[in-house]
């Protein structure tokens, strides 16, 4: 039996203190880079579509919040030297900064962006907390939503690792929409780059 199937058996076993110990593994599951489909789809084979998107939600923006700091306490100071060296990287981060929660939001609405992996990159910019996590929250949720429902239309648990509890066709329509955020944050970084850009210069 693998650690998976370990912590669902034990978490099914313990009805009252299971989804407290679920909230702890996807937190730290969502740390170390492991998909966070799978821990969303695995709320939905646990608790059903209501009480699954509760916890989920729980798990998934606790680890992102922790995974925001890692970012920032590995990485965050290599940035801030290579930013200082370079004005168009100002900019860029100022862009950020500016339009943080838009950017937050849109890029997790952009399923072809790898979640955990955007938890770091953020980490590494000059994006609040606090409006890190409202635009997570706001971002994440109709994706929450969304694979514990495909969780629970799954019949045992290696559906969900295979991908077979995912209707036909999903994977498309996720695609399309995920370009689209895509998109539309580029815009806005690109708007407010350029923004910050000129008014830098012209300070000077």
């Amino acid at each position: 039996m693998n650690l998976l199937e370990f912590v669902v058996d034990w978490i099914q076993l313990h009805p009252v203190v299971g989804p407290l110990a679920y909230v702890v593994v996807v937190s730290v599951w969502t740390v170390f880079f492991l998909p966070g489909s799978v821990s969303m789809m695995v709320a939905g084979f646990l608790f059903g579509t209501l009480a699954g998107s509760v916890w989920a939600m729980l798990g998934i923006v606790i680890g992102s919040q922790l995974a925001l700091f890692a970012g920032r306490w590995i990485a965050r100071p290599w940035v801030e030297k290579r930013i200082a060296a370079s004005e168009r990287l100002q900019a860029i981060d100022a862009a950020i900064d500016e339009e943080a929660f838009s950017i937050v939001l849109l890029t997790r609405l952009a399923l072809l962006i790898p979640f955990n992996l955007l938890n770091y990159v953020y980490g590494a910019t000059s994006v609040r907390p606090m409006t890190y996590l409202r635009a997570t929250t706001a971002g994440m949720l109709p994706v929450v939503v969304l694979y514990v429902y495909i969780g629970t239309l799954a019949r045992n648990l290696g559906e969900i690792v295979s991908g077979d509890a995912t209707p036909s066709g999903l994977g498309y329509a996720l695609a399309i929409a995920g370009l689209a955020a895509i998109a539309a944050a580029t815009w806005f970084i690109h708007r407010a780059a350029t923004r910050a850009l000129r008014s830098r210069l012209q300070d000077t």
